[in-house]
């Protein structure tokens, strides 16, 4: 399977960022729950160590703006040289966490961890890279003190799970991140484009963030299970309860050593760009999945490829700009497949063209 060598081969050494923490809702407590190889809440053993499955009871945590703690007050760090996440007393906790709007969390704009099989069962430790034994890729999530999405009260309750950038939309010129030295990839500016790129473009000078169409994009219908839709020169996607859509992006390895992201954008009604027509308020998701299809001409419903790793949810809204995945650019020419699609009992629609110049749809920033 191309995700599953991409993760563990690709991705062992992740981005990181060194970021100027704005502390956010400090104090209030948490608790934290994996998607991807591992699906359950996150608990503790008795001397810290954070786990998840075993039946553990969730841990409840406390927020520190870039930071937390557990419920006995002890410190949690990525542990060297392993990299497993640990909570330990008399210890400085690793800073540069971050809990989007949506609850997603990141560390020092790295969305992507792993779970690492114990021996004990089924619980699996966490880790910052996959230094453990039988590692799968996960995200994480947390059930309180998110900041609140744009247009949203501080008093809002999250509907999904995601690591949004609202206040940094892709856009021309580029901006100046107020967090980092390093520009994040939501603020990559709209130099995209549709087919692979020659060399001398696709890989931006040093500072320079490129935001790239997507290859391909595959339309399946769940209720028309074995109905294929082929490929279709004008971009257009639409989605909906049984409408999903498959982007198909290439990675080339003239991109080795930067930051790649994928960044889903939706202008605000205020642009002067291209409408599109969003109606209802569930729920859309993203998933990357195990390779691109093999025949996209003939991809349906029933043999569009699996889901590798489930990444974010949003809820859409004018204005939003959600980064559903944060990793480093592998140093190999191939492809990835990440597909949208309602989240179940959602009644989200959305049609719109994916132009290769414009700020819409899901583009791959490469910083």
């Amino acid at each position: 399977m191309l995700l599953p060598i991409l993760f563990i081969a690709f991705l062992a050494l992740l981005a990181s960022v060194q970021s100027i923490s704005v502390p956010l809702n400090a104090g209030c407590g948490f608790h934290l729950t994996t998607s991807g190889g591992f699906n359950g809440s996150v608990g503790q053993l008795a001397n810290g160590q954070v786990r998840a499955g075993g039946g553990l009871p969730p841990s409840l945590f406390t927020w520190f703006g870039d930071a937390f703690a557990d419920q006995q007050g002890r410190s949690c760090w990525w542990t060297p040289p392993t990299s497993v996440l640990q909570c330990d007393s008399n210890q400085q906790p690793s800073h540069g966490f971050e809990i989007g709007c949506y609850g997603g969390v990141s560390y020092r704009d790295q969305s992507l961890f792993y779970e690492c099989h114990t021996g004990d069962g089924d619980e699996v430790n966490l880790y910052l890279l996959p230094k453990g034994v039988n590692c799968s890729p996960i995200t994480l999530h947390a059930d309180g003190c998110r900041p609140p999405c744009a247009g949203e009260s501080s008093s809002s309750s999250p509907r999904s799970t995601a690591t949004t950038s609202p206040h940094h939309p892709i856009s021309t010129p580029l901006q100046t991140s107020t967090r980092s030295e390093k520009r994040r990839p939501s603020q990559a500016a709209t130099s995209t484009t549709s087919s692979p790129a020659p060399a001398d473009t696709s890989t931006p000078d040093p500072g320079e963030c490129l935001a790239e169409s997507p290859d391909a994009i595959i339309l399946i219908n769940k209720g028309n299970p074995d109905a294929a839709y082929g490929l279709d020169s004008n971009m257009v996607v639409r989605l909906s309860p049984d409408d999903s859509a498959v982007f198909v992006f290439s990675l080339q390895s003239s991109n080795a050593g930067k930051e790649c992201a994928l960044v889903f954008n939706l202008p605000a009604d205020s642009q002067q760009l291209p409408q599109y027509k969003l109606t209802g308020t569930g729920p859309i998701s993203f998933a990357l999945l195990e390779e691109p299809p093999w025949n996209p001409a003939n991809t349906t419903y029933n043999n569009a490829p699996l889901v590798a790793l489930p990444l974010e949810a949003v809820v859409l809204a004018p204005g939003i700009s959600a980064e559903p995945l944060i990793f480093p650019c592998p140093g190999a020419d191939t492809q990835i497949a990440v597909m949208m699609k309602d989240e179940p009992g959602s009644d989200t629609c959305l049609v719109y063209q994916q132009e290769p110049e414009l700020p819409l749809g899901l583009y791959l920033v490469i910083c």
